[in-house]
This record gives structure tokens, sequence and C-alpha cells, in this order.
């Protein structure tokens, strides 16, 4: 997503697919712009499968979403 990007952006994208109750864009904490991502919550899993399948590859603007499920990532003990 562009530095731009604002919560209303998930909300248009995502909320045809179904009911979204929650979005997150991720800031960088001195610019308060975009990182480029966010996360978006959703009641039903097909609906967000459906989301994912539709929105992967998607062109914003001059960039390429990359949509997935969020993976929980393993950290180094």
């Amino acid at each position: 997503m562009s530095p731009e990007a604002d919560e209303s952006v998930l909300w248009q994208l995502f909320g045809p697919f179904g009911a979204v109750t929650n979005v997150k864009v991720i800031r960088d904490f001195t610019t308060n712009k975009c990182k480029g991502f966010g996360f978006v919550t959703m009641t039903n899993y097909d609906e967000a499968a459906m989301a994912i399948a539709s929105l992967n590859g998607y062109r914003l603007g001059d960039r390429v979403l990359q949509v997935s499920f969020k993976t929980s990532k393993q950290h180094k003990a």
C-alpha cells in the first residue's frame, strides 16, 4: 500500500466480500505514513478466503497487493 494509504482503503477493498470487524494500517512511528501493510479482521472464514483469493495480486495504484492469512512467526529462543 502507498505511504498515504489509510484504514478507509482497507474497508473499501474488503467490505464487498463480507463483514469486516477491524482494520489496522501499520504506520511509521516518526512520519505516521503507512509502512506498506495492514491487517483486516473478518468474521467469516469463507468470506476472508474469497477476499484473499480475489485481492492477492490486485493492483492498487502503483502497488501490487500481497494478501494472505496472518501466520504466526516462530521466534528464535
